[in-house]
């Protein structure tokens, strides 16, 4: 596991004394990238309270107004949740997912995304991620402090930087990948595979199928390529016909 190349984003967090004491945890476990997502400042005075020496990470901390800003170069992004419903997969625990990011984090950036601490992330901000991760607890009482989460997964990242590391693979980025998920949503409500009213559906059951196949750039490219040509044949279908019955 290369722990250079993981950030731990936290979204809308609401206590500065939250992100000191994630910043204090990704210390311990060797992570430096801090992301903050429309939430309370990292240099709160607060915060520095509970960072406890990884003050240094507050204040390299980058902020973004929103996720898909804050993820645009990234090659994964998992998000955490502690429920299920629609829009939501917590397919993997935290030991899990350290196993499976270990050989792409050779090649790529990637992202660990925590909701807020009340609501935790939404279904749209974990559509934006390829996987989804659940901390196994009680049934009861599933819901952990946020910087508790964030020691848990980042102790896994840790006990994985040890491994010897598989065959590097090099993943499209976060950017790409949302550019081609739009591209591939108005070509399947053109051709009436989605319902223009409501697509959404459908749409996240298929971001949550290519999310697990790790597309690199190349196989991204292949996908805008066929909506591309799908889109020309629908134009080609629009245009009106001559006399003669030939398109015009």
């Amino acid at each position: 596991m290369n722990l250079d190349s993981v950030s731990i984003i936290l979204a809308r967090p609401k206590f500065p004394e939250n992100i000191g004491s994630v910043a204090r945890a990704m210390k311990n476990t060797g992570l430096g990238r801090l992301i903050v997502v429309n939430g309370s400042s990292p240099l709160h005075a607060n915060a520095y309270k509970l960072a406890s020496g990884a003050e240094d990470i507050l204040e390299r901390a980058e902020e973004y107004f929103t996720l898909r800003e804050a993820i645009s170069e990234m090659g994964c992004v998992v998000g955490t949740t502690s429920r299920g419903g629609k829009g939501r997969c917590p397919d993997l625990t935290p030991e899990a997912l350290a196993k499976k990011l270990t050989p792409l984090s050779q090649k790529n950036l990637i992202g660990l995304a925590f909701g807020s601490e009340k609501e935790g992330l939404t279904n749209e901000e974990l559509s934006l991620c390829q996987f989804c991760v659940r901390i196994p607890s009680v049934e009861s009482f599933p819901s952990l402090n946020l910087a508790q989460a964030v020691m848990v997964v980042c102790y896994e990242l840790f006990q994985a930087s040890a491994e010897i590391p598989k065959a590097p693979v090099r993943l499209a980025q976060s950017e790409q990948l949302e550019r081609m998920f739009e591209h591939m949503e108005k070509t399947l409500i053109q051709i009436g595979f989605l319902d223009s009213k409501h697509p959404k559906r459908i749409v996240r059951v298929l971001r949550r199928l290519f999310g697990r196949t790790q597309m690199d750039e190349r196989e991204v490219q292949i996908l805008q390529g066929i909506w591309s040509q799908m889109d020309h044949r629908i134009r080609i279908g629009k245009r009106p016909v001559s006399k003669g019955g030939k398109n015009v």
